[in-house]
């Protein structure tokens, strides 16, 4: 069961879910969209509407913990579980404790939303680069901290290549998504109609 956008945006407000993490999430549902987009053009099977509810509610627990404590992913797993969104809250949960897939198994949801939020520093899409250099600076407190970076870093690169050796572009195209303002428009045209052009509003 997946809610609708009228759902996930309720449930948002309902955990006071600060303005600026919403932005955040809403960049990455629009990387996420996008790659699931050209990716189904290319014979992989993925739940369009499934990214955009994973994206848009994978930090839906984020500020909670800030203030109490906890892991957001943890908490926010176990949150859509109880709701009833156990599929979900799986990405919700990798979207911190990824699972690498086998090289040749087909990518996944989790998958997608993983990398899509390795885009996003704080509202902002951007490269792989300057988003682990915004981690490291603010997470890698101490070695063994700093050792997690550099791995997550290299996980995701390669999650970055897994992706884009299967599409028409490179990694840099994404950043060509900032443009898109009205992005809850975008989410409810892709519910509605899954072939809409993307080229037009790029």
């Amino acid at each position: 069961m997946i809610p609708n956008l009228e759902e996930i945006y309720s449930i948002l407000e309902k955990e006071r879910v600060p303005h600026h993490i919403i932005l955040h999430s809403e960049k990455v549902a629009i990387i996420s969209l996008f790659l699931g987009y050209f990716l189904r053009q290319k014979g992989i099977v993925l739940d369009l509407s499934l990214l955009i509810a994973g994206a848009l509610l994978h930090d839906v627990k984020k500020y909670q913990t800030l203030i109490y404590g906890g892991n957001h992913a943890v908490e926010g797993y176990y949150f859509l579980k109880d709701l009833g969104y156990e599929r979900i809250g799986k990405i919700v949960l990798y979207h911190i404790y990824y699972k690498p897939s086998h090289p040749l198994a087909s990518i996944t949801e989790e998958e997608i939303v993983y990398y899509a939020d390795k885009r996003v520093k704080h509202e902002e899409i951007v490269s792989l680069k300057e988003r682990f250099k915004d981690l490291k600076i603010r997470y890698g407190q101490n070695f063994k901290a700093w050792i997690r970076m550099n791995h997550l870093e290299e996980l995701t690169k390669l999650i970055e290549r897994r992706i884009f050796k299967r599409l028409p572009f490179g990694p840099e195209k994404v950043l060509e998504l900032e443009k898109i303002k009205e992005v809850r428009d975008v989410f409810k045209r892709a519910s509605e109609n899954s072939s809409f052009g993307w080229w037009n509003l790029l």
